[in-house]
């Protein structure tokens, strides 16, 4: 951490060094130079034969005085001595700058932050960090802050993926509900129905189903009109209460010209922030996307008119008939009809749960799913949610 002003400058450098595997022996040096001076770092050997989980040293209060005529640069290189075995090295830059101008490069080559280079048995790999004054008119300060990782070559991250052998399935948690941790299990693998392997957990594009009991909610209750004794709401799910409810979108409900509200927040009710661990790397769809496959004939094929995608994509969504059917389900989404006999020991969950297809003969209903068949509900009562996410595992 350190303060840059034009005039003089006192930088201090601090980094640290993790290990994420095992059998690890590095050497690692670090040094910064200006113009006037040259202050090396404390070198750094390290050996493990088991990986630590806390860090295990850092580098503290090494600090120099330049003028603002000066670039400041600084440099570490890490050593592989670990026998025949090469490493993977990055190197995490959270330095942040006004008015100073920062270059980052591996060797002679331009280094993007976090990035991993293989370095071989015997041989080193240097990163070097340049700061300069972009405006000598006006202050300047960096605090630099950043942190080297190694780790074995040989070193596989650990999936994401939990496995339940009891009831045959692999799962993610994100979100607590009732002080219990809400499950989202895999149901399709690329776009496709997965079926169950024990030995072999699915990767790629997976598709993820929430497992576990929520609070329900309408599919698009927004309140009651009085004056004609009806409620508020339709069943076009762009524009549904139970939409805004998953995604905490604005979707633009009114009637006769006034804005809507809808009760609660789906993300605020199981704790999910925008940078938890799973929610910060689902892969979002395009409203438009959420129309292709919404029934399996052509109603509601299309969005309907007036409603605008200003919203953005949607990282939850409610399933629709046909992914429920076939991803869900395991059925041929090209044969599906009224009979879900093929499907129905699939679709058997703890409650009543909505669909994102309206149904079509009348415009306050849309579908649902009940003890594993096929069934439509007036859109104002309230039923489970089960929302949709894909993730790359």
């Amino acid at each position: 951490v350190g303060v840059w002003a034009v005039s003089t400058a006192s930088v201090t450098l601090g980094g640290s060094v993790s290990f994420t595997a095992d059998n690890i022996h590095a050497k690692i040096t670090g040094s910064v130079t200006g113009t006037q001076e040259t202050i090396s770092l404390d070198t750094l050997n390290y050996s493990a034969d088991s990986a630590p989980t806390t860090e295990l040293d850092s580098w503290t209060n090494n600090s120099m005085t330049f003028t603002s005529e000066n670039l400041i640069t600084m440099t570490i290189t890490v050593e592989n001595l670990s026998g025949e075995r090469s490493l993977f090295v990055s190197l995490t830059d959270n330095t942040t700058t006004d008015n100073v101008g920062k270059t980052l490069k591996q060797g002679a080559n331009a280094y993007t932050s976090g990035s991993a280079v293989e370095v071989t048995a015997g041989n080193t790999t240097t990163f070097t960090m340049t700061l300069s004054v972009t405006d000598k008119n006006q202050s300047a300060s960096a605090t630099v802050s950043y942190q080297v990782d190694l780790r074995d070559a040989n070193y596989e991250e650990p999936s994401i993926l939990k496995h339940d052998t009891e009831n045959d399935y692999y799962y993610v948690e994100m979100g607590e509900y009732n002080s219990q941790p809400v499950r989202w299990r895999v149901v399709g693998v690329e776009g496709e129905h997965y079926t169950y392997n024990e030995s072999q957990a699915p990767t790629g594009e997976l598709t993820f189903i929430q497992e576990s009991y929520t609070k329900g909610h309408s599919f698009g209750d927004v309140g009651y009109d009085e004056e004609n004794d009806e409620d508020l709401g339709n069943n076009d799910y762009a524009t549904s209460a139970l939409r805004q409810y998953i995604t905490g979108h604005d979707c633009a409900l009114t009637y006769d010209g006034q804005d809507m509200t809808v009760a609660g927040n789906y993300l605020n009710d199981l704790g999910i922030s925008e940078d938890d661990e799973i929610y910060s790397k689902i892969k979002a769809r395009d409203i438009q996307d959420l129309y292709k496959n919404i029934n399996w004939d052509s109603y509601n094929t299309t969005i309907s008119d007036g409603i605008t995608t200003e919203t953005g994509a949607d990282k939850l969504w409610i399933p629709s008939v046909a992914e429920i059917y076939s991803l869900v389900g395991g059925g041929d989404i090209s044969t599906i009809t009224d009979d879900w006999s093929e499907v129905k020991s699939n679709l058997v969950w703890k409650s009543t749960f909505w669909l994102r297809t309206a149904y079509s003969d009348y415009s306050y209903y849309a579908c649902m799913v009940k003890d594993g068949e096929w069934n439509t509900e007036n859109i104002t009562n309230g039923y489970a949610v089960r929302p949709m996410f894909l993730l790359e595992v």
